[in-house]
């Protein structure tokens, strides 16, 4: 009898493996599964809603960044979704906006400032973008997209020696950081005046 026992038991546990595995497969199934169990919590939403910022999916990403703000409408992360969904959709304005409700909300929360800072510099307002990016830095010291962005907004400005510094720094930080190895050769070559612009 006891075998009988400890076989339905094994049997079960691998019933129960088997179901959590499928649920486990990839990012979206574990947050979609987390999401139907816990539709009351913000982070499951801000999780799934990154799976589909990934996946590009950004009327999805939207619903669920919109569901996280309605749980917890002072979410710094819900809300810097949201900034990214409008950004990538153009929608530079309500982009802006989301990230100064965060970095009025929480103004020590250096990806709001960085994210405001790209807002400012695809709006062509570049003073405004530097300030974002010198208070991420001041926040945090060791964010290297705020150098590498800093660095973009110097160059655009034509300051070219503080657009070095800057990307150097980034490339210090993360050697393998896309943006400052994108654009320190330009600056580099810049400043030698092998270009002219």
């Amino acid at each position: 009898m006891d075998k009988i026992l400890f076989a339905a038991i094994v049997l079960l546990c691998s019933i129960f493996t088997n179901q959590r595995n499928s649920i486990w497969k990839n990012e979206y199934t574990l947050w979609k599964d987390t999401v139907l169990r816990s539709p009351g919590k913000s982070s499951p939403h801000i999780n799934l809603g990154n799976v589909f910022l990934i996946r590009g999916l950004l009327d999805k990403a939207e619903t669920e960044f919109l569901s996280a703000v309605n749980i917890n409408s002072l979410g710094v992360w819900a809300h810097s979704g949201l900034g990214v969904v409008y950004f990538q959709k153009g929608l530079l304005d309500r982009s802006m906006d989301e990230y100064k409700l965060i970095t009025t909300g929480s103004p020590d929360f250096p990806p709001g400032h960085n994210n405001l800072g790209v807002v400012y510099m695809t709006k062509g307002l570049l003073d405004d973008a530097i300030r974002e990016f010198n208070i991420t830095i001041r926040l945090d010291p060791n964010f290297p997209d705020a150098y590498a962005n800093l660095g973009l907004a110097y160059k655009k400005k034509g300051l070219l020696k503080e657009a070095m510094e800057n990307l150097e720094q980034a490339l210090t930080l993360s050697p393998e950081h896309r943006d400052a190895k994108m654009h320190i050769d330009e600056v580099r070559r810049l400043l030698e005046g092998k270009i002219i612009k």
